[in-house]
């Protein structure tokens, strides 16, 4: 068995096994990084089709937007300021997969001679009119005013819409490097510029991404590193723990780079997610060597020692980990599949990993002077049992379940929230813009609607355009809406004009050939990239409709989105709406979905995990027992989150699952003592202490490393990361309560059969030197 084989030669284990694991690696220089937010949906969804669906009509909805906002001095409506926005507006036309630019002073401004209709640029190069009356004209103008002018006639915005090619995962970085030279090289010194749009927004994550990276990562890691040191005094063992975590993680992108995947947003909690797997196997198996070589062993027999003691529980707790976390295969978002997929690679390949490779090296290097520092932590634990659980095993079982039924209270209060802008800090770029977007303009959230002709073949038909602006209008009306965009304005538009701009003809035409006239007389007059393929559809059967909102929750934005439809179809028959669609309605109904496959996916995981369990312990009992203290840390943590916050988001969601897989380590190797203890004719309460005495240092030092790691997430300016962090650090404490509390109360309680002789084991004790003939085999 190549795991007794590491012992035997430890240099050939760790040559073969560090070449493989280079060669491996080197995989990882395949992988590119994709950053668009509808990776976070598979292809399957409906909400995604039916925005593609959208998109295939009237054109790709990606956007870059330049925020202009005047400067103290400065006035929009003045020659300065207009023509800085006129030569930005002409430079934007050259920025890559620009398809159409859209600002102030191009808006087309319409005019009419006799029966014939021309635009022009609002403030084009041959512009004579005066600023005051310009002034006024975008005043009064429905389009301008809420769309390209903020309140107070402060901010402007210059909005490119693009049409981003599909297989060119750098083509969005490339865009916004461009706009930012651009703006570096262009004079806008009366104004202060924002970048925003769905490009920017899509780069952020990669920015979000690197920023954990940069500093989270190698921050994390020196963190464990340092509290391993600390608690194990053993600057060889936390050494090679820190190289085998960095080996496992290339390995494992390495993996991924050979599969020709790409990466996605949330990778950059997988470095610490496998580093903490890592270290749990690892200082398992060194917490042992260290407490063999206190009981007078040599080197070779106490990592013998240890490494028996040990194949166990590590593969056990390999397999439920890497169990837990591939049923994130549950998950409604492909790269929370990823991060489970990486991460179960991860935690089969450490368990390998930690029973050969860490073991040949510490077989390797020389055996250490002194025992390591015991600190009196076991003596601690043991105390803390003999003390407070034994005396009173029904009153604190009591107290278990009075505080159980308090956290469990909090789920109650949980509401899953899916709002991207929340995503980033204040610290983003992107975020700054998003706040100057909802408090200066029109809000963030917008929900499309495509709108065909229900009684008719094409939209220019009078009934149709009449109850189109009659549903534009109670938008309008309706609470935090910001601004309604519809084809109707450039109607109403059009008839004034050709009614010597009489006020009254401002209304939707009777005649619907009159209508069909008019609009195609306005497109054939508009310029080369102006046109209303964006607004209508090739076929003239549908209407784009677009619904911009101040800030929204998910189910307020469900909720928006049935009342108008509801609306619609009680007072617009003539128009068939489809569902809303946009990212934001993507999002927001994304989270009810993937806690629905989650749930599925944990029960899988709850069945393999307690079969695995069950077989592994040999015991139908102990196995059930194990559930209880595996299950309520994440139920716990989600109770407690309730009371702090209330909102769970797509990342907090698979919290529960993936847990499930790590919180199982401490319990596994807490139960496999115990019923080795058990094996060999003790009492539960022998046998608890004895678990005690063995294994809780080791779990108690597992849980500060794991929980401090996870806890650095929260420091992590992107909030899919850090909430994850914050409740998994939550999970990871409440799960070392439960096994130090719970756990031992449930065996004293329920497990009080005797357990038949492992006849097969030696009645000695194994901590006599020497005792146990699996040892002796690798002695000098």
């Amino acid at each position: 068995m190549f795991i007794l084989f590491s012992l035997k030669k430890p240099w050939v284990t760790f040559v073969t096994l560090t070449l493989l694991l280079i060669a491996v690696a080197s995989g990882a220089g395949k992988l590119q990084l994709t950053t668009d937010f509808r990776t976070y949906f598979s292809a399957e969804n409906p909400q995604l089709k039916a925005f593609e669906a959208l998109e295939q009509d009237f054109n790709k909805q990606d956007t870059l937007v330049f925020l202009l906002n005047a400067k103290e001095h400065a006035e929009i409506f003045s020659a300065d300021a207009l023509l800085q926005i006129r030569n930005l507006t002409e430079k934007a036309w050259q920025l890559p997969y620009a398809r159409r630019v859209d600002s102030l002073t191009n808006y087309q401004r319409m005019q009419a001679e006799g029966d014939d209709i021309y635009v022009e640029d609002l403030f084009g190069p041959d512009f004579s009119g005066t600023f005051d009356e310009l002034f006024d004209f975008s005043d009064h103008h429905p389009v301008i005013n809420k769309r390209l002018l903020g309140d107070g006639k402060r901010l402007t915005q210059v909005i490119i819409n693009l049409t981003l090619p599909d297989n060119d995962p750098l083509a969005t970085a490339e865009l916004v490097s461009e706009a930012r030279r651009l703006l570096n090289d262009l004079n806008l010194s009366l104004f202060d510029v924002q970048l925003l749009g769905t490009a920017v927004v899509n780069v952020a994550l990669a920015e979000a991404i690197e920023r954990d990276m940069a500093a989270l990562i190698p921050g994390s890691y020196l963190l464990i590193f340092t509290a391993l040191f600390l608690l194990t005094r053993s600057l060889a063992g936390s050494l090679l723990s820190l190289t085998l975590t960095l080996l496992t993680v290339a390995a494992v992108f390495g993996i991924l780079g050979w599969s020709g995947a790409t990466l996605t947003p949330v990778v950059g909690a997988v470095p610490s997610m496998i580093m903490i797997i890592v270290v749990a196997d690892c200082l398992h198996i060194l917490v042992s060597y260290q407490h063999a070589l206190k009981e007078g062993l040599d080197k070779t027999a106490a990592l013998a020692k240890a490494q028996a003691l040990n194949i166990k529980p590590v593969m056990i707790t390999s397999v439920t980990t890497a169990l837990g976390l591939l049923c994130l295969n549950f998950s409604e978002s492909p790269p929370y599949r990823d991060l489970g997929n990486l991460v179960a690679m991860a935690a089969l390949l450490a368990g390998v990993l930690s029973l050969t490779w860490f073991i040949a090296l510490l077989r390797i290097l020389p055996q250490p002077k002194a025992a390591a520092v015991d600190h009196g932590l076991g003596n601690l634990l043991l105390s803390f049992y003999r003390r407070v659980i034994a005396p009173a095993k029904k009153t604190t079982f009591l107290i278990a379940v009075l505080v159980t039924i308090v956290l469990g209270f909090g789920l109650t209060k949980l509401q899953f929230n899916e709002q991207w802008y929340h995503y980033y800090d204040d610290s983003f770029a992107v975020r700054q813009a998003l706040e100057t977007q909802e408090q200066q303009l029109y809000g963030v959230n917008f929900i499309q609607y495509s709108i065909a002709a229900a009684d008719s073949d094409s939209v220019y038909n009078s009934d149709y355009m009449q109850q189109l602006k009659r549903l534009a209008e109670w938008l309008e009306q309706q609470p935090g809406v910001g601004y309604v965009d519809s084809v109707h304005h450039q109607l109403l538009e059009i008839s004034q004009k050709l009614n010597q701009d009489q006020p009254q003809f401002y209304r939707i035409p009777d005649d619907s050939d009159a209508i069909a006239q008019s609009m195609l007389l306005y497109e054939m007059s508009l310029p080369f990239g102006m046109g209303l393929e964006e607004r209508i559809n090739i076929d003239k059967t549908a209407t784009r409709l677009t619904v911009n909102l101040y800030k929204h929750t998910s189910r307020e934005l469900v909720a928006f989105d049935d009342t108008v439809r509801a609306w619609a179809a009680l007072n617009t028959p003539a128009l068939s709406l489809t569902p809303g669609t946009g990212l934001d309605m993507v999002f927001a109904k994304i989270s009810d979905r993937n806690s629905i496959s989650l749930f599925v996916g944990t029960l899988i995981a709850l069945v393999l995990i307690s079969v695995s369990m069950m077989w592994f312990l040999r015991s139908l009992r102990l196995g059930a027992l194990s559930l209880i203290p595996n299950i309520l840390p994440a139920l716990l943590a989600y109770g407690a989150w309730g009371y702090l916050s209330g909102q769970v988001d797509l990342g907090l969601s698979i919290v529960a699952c993936m847990s499930l897989g790590l919180v199982v380590d401490d319990s596994v190797h807490f139960l496999t003592k115990y019923r080795y203890a058990r094996e060999q004719g003790k009492t539960p309460e022998q046998a608890v202490e004895f678990a005690f005495a063995t294994v809780g240092v080791a779990m108690l030092i597992t849980t500060v490393v794991l929980a401090a790691g996870f806890a650095l997430l929260v420091l992590s300016p992107f909030s899919p990361t850090w909430g994850m962090g914050a409740l998994m650090s939550l999970t990871v404490v409440l799960a070392f309560i439960a096994d130090i509390i719970l756990l031992p109360l449930l065996l004293l309680l329920f497990d009080r059969e005797k357990v038949p002789l492992q006849t097969q084991l030696s009645s000695q004790p194994q901590s006599q030197p020497g005792s146990n003939p699996a040892f002796t085999d690798f002695k000098n």
